[in-house]
Order: C-alpha cells, then sequence, then structure tokens
C-alpha cells in the first residue's frame, strides 16, 4: 500500500504542532484571570485617574474572579491533562448537601439556613467555594499557574515568535540591504523555540498535578475511608456467611440428623415386631447418614477448601479447574504460600469469576493466570466468550469488587462487546 505524499513529514511535523496548539491553549486558561485583572486595572485606572481607587476597584474584581472562575478553569485544565496524557487528577472537593427544607420552613444547605430556596443554593454556592480547602487550592493554582504552567508552555512561543520576528525585520525593508549580521542567532533562538514546542506543555503538566490534585490530609481521609468501608463491607460478607453456613447447616446436616434419630427410634420399637421393617428403617438411616455426611464436606469445602489448606492457592485452582465444564489452562509464576485469608479471598474470587465465565460468556476456553506484581498477587480469568461484562449495580461483579475492599483490593474488567473478557483480581501481600 503506497503511504499518502508528504506522509512521513507529517509525521514529523505533528508533535511540533501539537505542541504549539496544547501550549497556547494552557497559556490561555492560566493567563484568563491574570488578563482580567490586568485589563481591570488600566481601565479603573484610566476612570478614576488616581493609584488608590485603582486598587480597591481592582481588589473587588479580583475576590469576586477568584470565587467564580478557579473551579471550571481548574476542571477544564484536568479534563486537558487527563485527554493529553491519559492521567487522571482528580479532585476533592466536598459533596454538596442536597437543598433541603425543614420543619420551620427555613431551607438548609449544608452550612446555613435561609428563608428561600434560591437564597439558600446561591449560599451554597458560594460556601462551597468558601470553606472548602480544595476550592482553595483551586485559588493557588491560578495565582501561582502564570509562573509554573504559564511560563512553561509560554516559553517556547515566545521564542519561536522572538526569532522569527527578528529574521523578519532584518529582511524586511528597511534597510535596503539585508542584515546578516544578526540573522544566525534570530534563527538559533526560532529553532529553539520550535524545538521546545513539544516539551512546554509537558512540563506544565507536573505542577498542575501536585496543585490541582488532592492534598496528602485528603489522601489519608479518602485512604481512611476506604478502609472503614473495607472493614464495614467485610462484617456484613462474614455476618452474611455465617447466616449462610447456619441456614445450610439447619435445613441439611440438621434435617438429617433429625431423621436419623426418628429412624433409630422407630427402628428399636418394631425390633420385636417386624424385621422386615426395621431393614428398611436402617437402609433409610445408612442413606440418611451419607448424604447428611455428603452435605457437612460440601459445606466444609464452602468455607475452606481442603486441597486450599493443604497444598497452597495455585494447587486448589487447578482443581478448581479440572471441575469446570469448558477448557481451562492454568498458568503460574507463583512460587510462595501466601497468608490463608489472603489465598482464601482470591480463590473464591476466582471461582465466582470462573463461574460467571460458564454461565454468561457462552466460549469454549477459560485461561486462568496467576502471578506477582509489586503491590502483591494478582489473578486472571480469561475467556473466548462474547464480552460485554461489567461491574453494575446488583451485579456479581459488584458484589465481588465489594469483598476484595476488605484486603485493599482491585478488580480491572477488560470486556468489549463481543469478547474476549480479561477479569484480574489484585491483592497487595506478602509471601510467607
Amino acid at each position: 500500500m503506497d503511504r499518502p505524499p508528504g506522509g512521513p513529514l507529517l509525521a514529523v511535523a505533528r508533535p511540533f504542532a501539537q505542541g504549539a496548539v496544547r501550549s497556547s491553549v494552557l497559556l490561555v486558561l492560566t493567563a484568563f484571570v491574570p488578563g482580567i485583572w490586568v485589563a481591570a486595572a488600566f481601565f479603573f485606572l484610566r476612570l478614576t485617574g488616581s493609584a488608590f481607587g485603582t486598587f480597591w476597584c481592582v481588589f473587588g474584581v479580583a475576590v469576586p474572579c477568584l470565587v467564580v472562575f478557579p473551579r471550571p478553569v481548574c476542571g477544564a485544565v484536568r479534563s486537558l491533562v487527563l485527554r493529553w496524557t491519559g492521567t487522571a487528577i482528580p479532585d476533592s472537593y466536598r459533596p454538596l448537601v442536597p437543598v433541603t427544607r425543614m420543619a420551620t420552613r427555613y431551607w438548609w444547605n449544608g452550612y446555613d439556613y435561609q428563608r428561600f430556596r434560591w437564597v439558600s443554593l446561591f449560599h451554597r454556592w458560594i460556601l462551597s467555594r468558601v470553606y472548602d480547602p480544595a476550592a482553595w487550592r483551586d485559588m493557588l493554582w491560578l495565582l501561582a499557574a502564570p509562573f509554573t504552567a504559564g511560563a512553561a508552555a509560554a516559553a517556547p512561543l515566545a521564542l519561536t515568535a522572538a526569532g522569527a520576528a527578528a529574521v523578519v525585520r532584518r529582511w524586511s525593508p528597511p534597510p535596503p540591504v539585508p542584515d546578516w549580521a544578526g540573522t544566525p542567532v534570530a534563527v538559533a533562538v526560532a529553532l529553539l523555540g520550535v524545538l521546545l514546542l513539544p516539551v512546554g506543555w509537558r512540563v506544565a503538566v507536573p505542577s498542575a498535578r501536585r496543585l490541582l490534585g488532592p492534598s496528602a490530609p485528603a489522601r489519608f481521609a479518602a485512604r481512611i475511608a476506604a478502609l472503614v468501608q473495607g472493614r464495614a463491607d467485610l462484617t456484613h460478607a462474614q455476618e452474611a456467611e455465617l447466616r449462610r453456613i447456619e441456614r445450610d447447616l439447619h435445613d441439611g446436616a440438621q434435617a438429617r440428623l433429625v431423621s436419623i434419630g426418628l429412624s433409630l427410634s422407630a427402628a428399636e420399637r418394631l425390633l420385636d415386631d417386624d424385621q422386615t421393617e426395621v431393614r428398611e428403617l436402617l437402609r433409610q438411616t445408612r442413606e440418611n447418614s451419607l448424604a447428611a455426611l455428603r452435605e457437612l464436606r460440601e459445606l466444609a469445602r464452602g468455607i475452606v477448601p481442603p486441597v486450599l489448606a493443604e497444598r497452597g492457592l495455585v494447587d486448589a485452582i487447578r482443581a478448581l479447574a479440572l471441575d469446570a465444564p469448558l477448557r481451562t489452562e492454568v498458568r503460574s509464576t507463583l512460587e510462595h504460600r501466601l497468608e490463608t485469608p489472603i489465598e482464601s479471598g482470591l480463590y473464591f474470587a476466582t471461582a465466582e469469576l470462573v463461574t460467571n465465565a460458564v454461565k454468561h460468556s457462552h466460549g469454549s476456553a477459560i485461561d486462568i493466570t496467576i502471578d506477582r506484581t509489586r503491590q502483591g498477587v494478582a489473578v486472571t480469568v480469561a475467556d473466548d466468550g462474547r464480552g460485554g461484562a461489567r461491574a453494575g449495580a446488583g451485579s456479581g461483579l459488584a458484589g465481588l469488587r465489594t469483598r476484595l475492599n476488605a484486603f485493599d483490593g482491585v478488580l480491572r474488567i477488560d470486556s468489549p462487546p463481543g469478547g474476549p473478557t480479561r477479569i484480574t483480581v489484585e491483592v497487595p501481600c506478602a509471601s510467607s
């Protein structure tokens, strides 16, 4: 296939054109509010004619700008960084409390009470931008951005423009003869600016990530909230598991043991009268005892499978693969045993993923991979089915993600429509 004319040239020029556009966009965003302040200063200086009056007039413009513009401008910067680099800069704004009418007929907005709903909404809008620490970080970025991100984005553009202007000025009349003395310097400056175009906006991104991301206290608070939620989820899961065990014992093995006792009592009464009936009761008792034993073994296997306790996670998953109705292959780079709770959690998560693949994927094969990672251990279950798996509300994957929170684990789902599906469970841990 023939390449279109100019293809390699466009490929070389694309990073420079892209850098110029992105640097220009960052320069506009970082200079937007300071530009408003400078324009207001010139306007009020012409209007009042005194520096004192101009200061107070500009102060009256600067404060509303710091309330109104930081959140949308910083939101635009976060979106651009995500689009350009693929790295998300999460915000840590406090959630807004719904405006609610109280029994006193006043409206509560999370900060104060107001007589009218629209006044309460307006107060919430203002106070959320005054009392929220994340909003103050946005204001700080807005003040620091012209000297950090703005300077980094403006430097290549300024060098390019200055060098190009110098070259044009030296070759434009007058003088009637081109000035060759300063042309190499101007060309070098312009070339330096062009070469820095793909770099300038990248230098501005770390400063934006540092100031626009959550602060250390906010990260710690989010971490604590996640741990508290994980502990609560683990408590609920343990309670549900205890109820399941109690229900299975009550409806299964306990009922059969009661039936065995009744059968033995009846056999004892009929021992001298009807030997045939006694034999039938003893046969039923033997069958019930075998069924009760089978149910107790299944129940024990649901708590901790014997192969998992005796031989570890890898062999337990291999035994699970042998029972799967689809062709299942297991590969592992894990060399050592893990802590028992971690092994149990990974085993049951893998069992649930295999069950989902068998029930819903309509595929023909399952591939299970167990690998060591920097954070801990990851188990990946992949199938060649129709895809479309997602952790929606009420789904088994959502419940699995909730249970993994107790281990500080993560669930990653890659399942485009049409397949294949690749789901990874990763839990931080150390080998024992």
